[in-house]
């Protein structure tokens, strides 16, 4: 069984990766980190280096190599869903989570990092809500369900995905 969290940059879908990955002892997968793995640089030296449409292509190359992962659970960066070629495999999958996150809780967790390279010029508050702005309908189109960052607790949002996919398997 293989899981996708999908969401705006600070929704917590590593966070909450992680925690769902420990507790249904599946492999816990990252396409930002799995980027950097296969490049050997971060983020930041990925966009310095090569820029955003470069990073975007590798992007789209880590998301449909994840079709080879069986068990897992996959955390995807905030801008995977502005591929219509990413969306289009995101569409196909069974398991796919937005976590929904208002602009403002983006801000008060991305705030103090210097990992994200779209905010690092600029006014991040508007870059945020842009992003948001334009992402939206993608993450909805794409996702099996959608929940609410800002009205659950991390707690709750593992419980609620760990119950939906469980009773996905006992189905089959």
């Amino acid at each position: 069984m293989k899981v996708f969290l999908i969401g705006p940059m600070g929704s917590g879908k590593s966070t909450i990766g992680k925690l769902i990955s420990k507790e249904v002892s599946l492999k816990f997968y990252d396409t930002d980190k799995m980027i950097e793995a296969s490049l050997k640089k971060n983020i930041n030296e990925i966009f310095e280096d090569h820029g955003e449409e470069f990073f975007r292509q590798k992007e789209c190359e880590i998301l449909i190599d994840t079709k080879n992962i069986d068990f897992g659970i996959i955390s995807t960066g905030g801008g995977i869903i502005e591929s219509i070629e990413n969306r289009n495999f995101l569409s196909e999958q069974k398991h796919v989570f937005f976590l929904n996150s208002s602009v403002k809780r983006q801000y008060e967790r991305t705030k103090k990092s210097q990992k994200r390279p779209l905010l690092n010029k600029g006014n991040p508050k508007k870059t945020l809500k842009d992003l948001y702005n334009r992402r939206i309908r993608f993450y909805r189109n794409v996702s099996d369900e959608e929940l609410d960052m800002d009205k659950f607790e991390e707690r709750d949002v593992v419980t609620k995905i760990i119950k939906k996919i469980s009773n996905e398997k006992n189905k089959h």
